[in-house]
């Protein structure tokens, strides 16, 4: 089989896997959240991309991958965990930038995926050894596209939830508030 095909067979059925996961399980449970609170969860994802930062080490990758590809990949995702990290602190600490520093990263962070995304198709670098690499690109990468999206759909939401404005405007079980 072409690397490329069982690259694609793999991706895909990890970005099936993680979406549906987020429709079943974690949509349901974000929806009820505050914004704040409901990207937390999701930057986490990102905190950990770090774990791309393996393609600098030394022998990570076969000899034909391009230096500048993997300084890119590397860098990128150094900068975006880093990013995340940062984000979580200022939601944690609610410091007023802390949904700006999340914007930040959800657009830096796919900013990365889909430039790495491009280039690693135009450097054909899936024909070379990739060794962990591989597995980080076709299980991680999948995870980081899905909550990426979480993230910025709870974004462009209103900064309350449904349930919680019901709660604190008095309504009860879908009913409207009583003057009292």
């Amino acid at each position: 089989m072409k690397p490329i095909v069982l690259f694609s067979i793999q991706f895909t059925l990890s970005l099936a896997a993680y979406a549906l996961i987020a429709l079943w399980y974690v949509v349901p449970r974000l929806s009820r959240k505050p914004r704040e609170a409901a990207v937390t969860p999701l930057l986490w994802v990102h905190a950990f991309r770090m774990i791309g930062g393996t393609v600098l080490a030394p022998g990570a990758v076969g000899i034909g991958v391009p230096l500048l590809f993997q300084r890119m990949i590397g860098y990128g995702d150094l900068i975006t965990a880093l990013l995340a990290l940062l984000a979580l602190v200022a939601l944690r600490a609610r410091w007023s930038a802390a949904i700006p520093l999340v914007w930040l990263v959800v657009i830096v962070g796919m900013s990365d995926t889909v430039n790495a995304i491009v280039q690693s198709m135009r450097d054909n670098v899936f024909t070379h050894a990739l060794g962990v690499n591989w597995v980080i690109v076709t299980i991680y990468v999948p995870a980081l596209i899905v909550s990426s999206v979480l993230i910025l759909w709870q974004l462009i939401r209103s900064p309350v939830a449904v349930t919680d404005v019901a709660v604190t405007s008095g309504a009860v079980a879908g009913r409207p508030a009583t003057a009292g």
